[in-house]
Parts: C-alpha cells; sequence; structure tokens
C-alpha cells in the first residue's frame, strides 16, 4: 500500500531561473522559467514592461501575455525561449509525467490482475477472511469488470 502512495504523491515545490537574454535586434529581455509538478513555465519580460508567458501542464501548452503586447514581441519572446533553452536544454518531462506513467503503468497492471484472476482478486479482497468459501458470480464478474476499467483508465491517462 505504501509503495502505491509514493506514486501519487506529487512534487509541489517550484525552482525557478531568472536570466537576460540578448535578442537578435539588441534587445535584453528577462527570462523567468520555473517547474513544478504539473509542468513549466515561461514569463518574458520586455524592456517596456511588457510580458509574454507560456505554460505548459501535462499536455495542454498555453501561451499570453500583456494586453499590449505586439506580434513582434511574440517572435522575439520565442527566440528567448528558443536562445534560453539552447544554453539550458529544453524543459522536457517534468517528474509528474513520469510518475504518471508510473501510475498508468500499475494501473494497467491492477486491471489485467482482475481481469484475468477474479477469484484471486476477491480472495484479496475478503476471501482471505472467510473460511472455506468461494465468491459468487457476481463477485467474479465485478472484478472482472473493474479490472477491464482499470485497464481503460491506465491506457487514457497515458495519452
Amino acid at each position: 500500500m505504501i509503495i502505491f502512495l509514493v506514486f501519487f504523491i506529487t512534487d509541489s515545490v517550484s525552482a525557478e531561473t531568472l536570466e537576460e537574454i540578448k535578442l537578435s535586434n539588441g534587445e535584453v529581455v528577462e527570462v523567468i522559467y520555473s517547474n513544478n509538478s504539473e509542468g513549466y513555465r515561461y514569463e518574458i519580460v520586455f524592456e517596456n514592461g511588457h510580458k509574454y508567458t507560456f505554460e505548459q501542464s501535462g499536455n495542454l501548452g498555453t501561451g499570453g501575455g500583456s494586453p499590449d503586447l505586439t506580434n513582434h514581441e511574440r517572435e522575439l519572446a520565442e527566440e528567448a525561449i528558443d536562445q534560453f533553452e539552447k544554453s539550458h536544454g529544453s524543459a522536457g518531462p517534468s517528474k509528474s509525467r513520469i510518475k504518471s506513467v508510473s501510475v498508468s503503468i500499475i494501473l494497467i497492471l491492477l486491471g489485467l490482475f482482475g481481469l484475468i484472476f477474479p477469484q484471486a482478486t476477491w480472495y484479496l479482497q475478503i476471501g482471505w477472511r472467510l473460511r472455506e468459501s468461494e465468491p459468487s458470480d457476481l463477485a467474479r464478474f465485478v472484478n472482472r469488470a473493474i479490472g477491464g476499467l482499470l485497464i481503460i483508465i491506465g491506457f487514457i491517462s497515458l495519452i
């Protein structure tokens, strides 16, 4: 049980990096990079105070910025992110993604066990407390159904 719970514990601590980057047009911008258990975030601050942000959380990436941010500044912000990633490495899969894959694999394995061995699943749930009893057909069906459901949830969470 403890091993299973370890996979659900997520790191909420955020690591932040601040760096000034000189762009191709000569402008210097601040790049603030932070990552956490959900993903990562870039904030680009221009000399005129305009800000551009890009946030990746799981499979969803969103960008935005100040209301007065121009398209040219967006392009410059993307250049700044590219330069930052060249010097620091790209913001690859986070620890949370690795934990998510681990949880998905565990769900799939538990589901396969319940689907293939419904009687053993019943025994581990309640049968060990009873003497000389067998699971009902309904109990076997429910264990198979839950096993199939866990497999589906495991595969969906991998996407």
